[in-house]
């Protein structure tokens, strides 16, 4: 149900210049040819700025309530259902990417390694990986502190579960509640829960190695979404790592 609110409650993250952000730094690591693998690609936001530029986009997602909002935008785009932990081969792609914190929905160290696997199997030789995950910065604050806000007509309140002092490889939580209008001054109320697990940078970059991946660069996200090259769990509330295959393990 969470599908048809998601585009009013992400309203405010810019994909466009995210978009920009990105391809600088995939074109300074090499970035060579216009396939695009989206993973976790949501309703699309995440890869039409990316499909606007000229790349030829397969979106993936395990909603299927996800890819039909995503479809609505792009019909011409083709996109999977699937679940990160079982891909299989979707192609070979110059570029994969995955947003929106959508691997820390992963519940442990095992999940992760297969997404790596998955994203390994469908990389180019010379392709390039980039995915965001969130700090410990963001379960300590985002995840541990109550919102409410309104867009679109829709009232949004965030319930964060999580401590304020929590430690590294945390599992924190937070529920959504959406009230919508739904005439004669009443509102309808959807709820949705979401659980997360931290993945601090070096168990990342162990897991990366262990699919056959090597992380090439890991930058800090600031609040308005500029890139800055050294990533610090701290003062960032989210890290993009950029990854490729490793030295002598690259795909045939």
């Amino acid at each position: 149900m969470f599908a048809s609110y998601y585009d009013a409650f992400t309203e405010e993250s810019d994909y466009e210049v995210w978009t920009g952000q990105i391809l600088d730094v995939a074109t300074r690591h090499g970035l060579a040819g216009n396939a695009l693998l989206d993973l976790a690609c949501g309703t699309g936001n995440s890869f039409l700025p990316f499909e606007r530029r000229g790349f030829r986009v397969t979106g993936c997602d395990g909603s299927a309530a996800m890819l039909a909002e995503a479809a609505c935008k792009a019909p011409d785009v083709a996109l999977v259902h699937a679940d990160l932990r079982s891909l299989g081969v979707l192609g070979r792609f110059d570029l994969v990417t995955c947003f929106d914190d959508s691997l820390n929905y992963l519940p442990d160290r095992e999940a992760l390694l297969a997404a790596f696997h998955g994203i390994a199997a469908n990389l180019a030789r010379r392709g390039l990986a980039c995915f965001d995950l969130n700090t410990l910065l963001a379960y300590r604050t985002t995840f541990a502190r109550d919102r409410v806000f309104e867009r679109d007509g829709l009232v949004f309140a965030w319930r964060g579960r999580c401590s304020p002092h929590a430690e590294p490889g945390c599992r924190a939580a937070a529920e959504i509640d959406v009230f919508a209008p739904a005439g004669d001054a009443l509102y309808e109320r959807a709820t949705s829960r979401h659980e997360q697990r931290h993945f601090g940078c070096e168990e990342v970059v162990e897991l990366l190695a262990i699919a056959g991946l090597e992380c090439a660069a890991v930058y800090g996200v600031l609040d308005d979404g500029a890139l800055v090259p050294a990533a610090d769990e701290h003062r960032h509330l989210k890290s993009l790592f950029v990854a490729r295959h490793a030295k002598g393990g690259d795909a045939q």
